[in-house]
C-alpha cells in the first residue's frame, strides 16, 4: 500500500512538472541579446516564445525576436 502511494505521488509530481514548464526567455535586437529576460510558463518552446514576445512588446522597447530555454 505504501509503495502504491509513493508511486501515485511521484506520478502526480511528474505530471505537474511536465504540464506547466517554466521557460526563461531573452529579448534580441539586431541579432544580439539585450540583457532583458522574463520567465514564462508554457507547454512548448514555440508557445513560450510567442508569449514572451507579446509580453516584451507590452513592456515596451525594441525587440526583433526572442529565444527561450527550458
Amino acid at each position: 500500500m505504501k509503495k502504491l502511494l509513493i508511486i501515485g505521488i511521484a506520478l502526480l509530481v511528474f505530471a505537474s512538472v511536465v504540464y506547466a514548464a517554466k521557460f526563461t526567455c531573452y529579448r534580441y535586437v539586431n541579432g544580439h541579446p539585450t540583457g532583458g529576460w522574463i520567465s514564462v510558463e508554457a507547454d512548448s518552446k514555440s508557445e513560450a516564445e510567442a508569449k514572451a514576445y507579446a509580453r516584451f512588446k507590452e513592456l515596451g522597447g525594441q525587440i526583433d525576436y526572442c529565444k527561450c530555454r527550458y
